[in-house]
């Protein structure tokens, strides 16, 4: 049985732990209450991590969409926080592959996005970067995968306040279920790693 650590999983985070067999995976749930302040500059989340006992994989759902938002707030939010979060995991579990989670625009050159979400998406660009890094680096010191996916428009944002337009899609908009599949093939795929895989209706090419 893998143990499976799901950190911030939020909605679609509990939509895709349905899709789990019980028989087969133990997922552990660290909440925002568990996993603590991430929007805090000084954010450490060692304390939470200490009280896993077991990490096969840490899928890490957290993050902020905010329009408008200031550019420290996004990469603390997006970027720093998850960091930190998946490198105090790999200290304690060397071993346990990484999940993170970007967004189909991390393609697209600063000048070309909507002034609205530039800070969120840079903030996400700035992840990627790290999650190829230390695919690279940890990979080669202990085998660790370090993989993520990038969504394009799941679900509709609960708030009206930071809504945008899902734009364009070459086909049906993903789902849960498509983002659930996404993490099964990361999870069950051992020579796959320092990946990106776009869970986005072809977003990412338009």
């Amino acid at each position: 049985m893998k143990t499976l650590v799901f950190v911030g999983p939020g909605r679609i985070g509990e939509a895709v732990r349905t899709s789990f067999d019980p028989k087969d995976f133990q997922i552990t749930v660290l909440s925002r209450r568990e996993y603590g302040d991430f929007l805090s500059p000084d954010y450490v989340p060692e304390t939470a991590i200490e009280t896993l006992t077991a990490c096969d994989a840490l899928i890490c759902f957290v993050g902020l969409f905010e329009l408008n938002a200031p550019e420290a707030r996004m990469r603390q939010a997006n970027d720093t926080a998850i960091r930190r979060i998946a490198e105090a995991t790999h200290r304690r579990f060397p071993t346990a592959q990484i999940i993170t989670f970007l967004d189909a625009r991390i393609h697209r050159a600063p000048e070309t996005l909507p002034e609205a979400v530039r800070a969120y998406v840079q903030s996400k660009q700035s992840l990627t970067q790290w999650t190829l890094e230390k695919a690279l680096e940890w990979g080669r010191t202990s085998g660790t995968r370090v993989n993520a996916i990038a969504p394009g428009p799941v679900l509709p944002p609960p708030n009206k306040t930071h809504s945008e337009k899902a734009g364009d899609c070459l086909t049906p908009r993903p789902t849960p279920a498509d983002i659930a599949a996404a993490l099964h093939f990361l999870l069950e795929t051992p020579s796959v790693t320092g990946q990106i895989l776009y869970v986005a209706a072809g977003q990412q090419l338009l």
